[in-house]
């Protein structure tokens, strides 16, 4: 039976009974250093050909000489092709990480979990269910395919006032031998178009943190939807010795006319003081180091260069190139503090509805014009590489 109630700090979530929660470990890790000599280094050998050293002295200088002249002639005559270093990839990629596709390994890993962002379009009972009736797919039924393929998912655009939707989505997971639960917003935003956050999880393999559900404080208006909050725990097997994964997540949806990072009111800008202030509060309450940015920000990799510019914050996915039209440069993203949050494992992924669901090109589009993003960390807490530098009155639900 459902049972709706208020939290600590004001959020309404659906949760199921859940176990007791467990414990984790902490792994160490080991860096090494290089050091390199340069082809001019004073630290050269002596040459074993020493009475001839006088005429080959030259011959190093004379070749370097040589071939830069070579390149001087190839680039005046068109003979070095400059464009095709732009397809090569760098060390310097932000995510660091690499694609994995779900169809080629859809179990969710037993070390690790999988944390995703999905954007549904207008997640709403009525919107599911004119979908359902237009398409002939059962539109609710591929979003719970989708859920369970992580561990915790942070949902945008969630419509209406109840969050009928979140429910049933929980009740059709759970009905299937699931053991999922969600924390739920109130509606955010102007009241032509509100939407509530919504925050989902297996409580077998997790669990929410009693009290650390809230919306961030934006008195000024600054944006459009402030950000949700809630901090989670990995569970781990009884009388395990270590220190499970502790993490928290700002869950975010910007206004897509208040993006352009020309603009006086650029949300993103507005993110990266909220990233840096919520980390903070949440350190010096609560001793909290790892923390995720995700969601639906309307913009693509180069337009966030202002969370980007906070030190070690990277984007993990926002680089990929799918969506359910086609389209590239993808505005969902999931961002880190890579000196901090070691726990990343480096495997990231973007839905393919097609592939991993079986959906026709035109089911998709019924279903959402997004599908998940995602990023894999480990269950298991490991001490940061760096400190990091340096937060509600609206309310949530707690559903059952």
């Amino acid at each position: 039976m459902s049972e709706i109630f208020y939290s600590q700090r004001g959020f309404r979530e659906l949760v199921p009974d859940n176990s007791p929660a467990a414990r984790g470990d902490a792994d160490g890790r080991s860096a090494a250093t290089e050091i390199e000599l340069g082809i001019f280094s004073k630290r050269r050998r002596k040459s074993a050909l020493a009475p001839n050293r006088s005429v080959l002295r030259w011959l190093g200088p004379a070749a370097t000489l040589l071939g830069l002249l070579y390149i001087v002639f190839l680039m005046l005559t068109g003979g070095l092709d400059f464009a095709a270093l732009d397809t090569l990839r760098t060390s310097d990629d932000p995510s660091g990480g690499r694609p994995v596709s779900l169809a080629a390994d859809p179990t969710r890993p037993a070390e690790s979990l999988r944390i995703a962002s999905f954007r549904i379009r207008e997640f709403s009972e009525e919107g599911v269910a004119a979908r359902s009736r237009q398409s002939g797919v059962d539109v609710m039924d591929a979003i719970a395919a989708a859920v369970t393929r992580f561990d915790v998912i942070a949902i945008q655009d969630v419509r209406g006032p109840s969050g009928a939707a979140v429910k049933q989505l929980i009740q059709r997971i759970n009905q299937a031998g699931g053991q999922y639960a969600a924390t739920l917003s109130d509606p955010i935003g102007e009241q032509d178009r509100p939407e509530s956050y919504a925050l989902l999880w297996d409580q077998s393999r997790v669990e929410l943190l009693p009290g650390s559900s809230y919306v961030v404080r934006d008195d000024a208006d600054r944006m459009y939807r402030e950000p949700m909050v809630a901090s989670f725990r990995a569970r781990l097997p009884n009388g395990h010795p270590g220190r499970p994964f502790r993490f928290t997540i700002i869950n975010v949806r910007t206004d897509p006319q208040r993006v352009d990072p020309d603009s006086a009111d650029n949300e993103i800008r507005v993110l990266a003081d909220v990233f840096q202030r919520v980390r903070q509060y949440e350190s010096e309450q609560h001793g909290e180091d790892d923390f995720l940015l995700v969601g639906n920000l309307n913009s693509g990799a180069a337009a966030i260069a202002d969370l980007l510019q906070i030190p070690g914050v990277v984007s993990l996915v926002g680089v990929t190139d799918l969506d359910a039209s086609g389209g590239e440069d993808s505005p969902d993203h999931i961002l880190i503090d890579r000196g901090v949050t070691a726990e990343y494992t480096e495997r990231t992924g973007q839905m393919d509805p097609q592939r991993d669901l079986g959906l026709t090109p035109e089911q998709a589009t019924a279903v959402s014009d997004r599908f998940p993003v995602w990023a894999e960390f480990g269950r298991y807490e490991i001490p940061p590489i760096l400190h990091a530098q340096s937060a509600g009155k609206i309310q949530t639900r707690l559903i059952r």
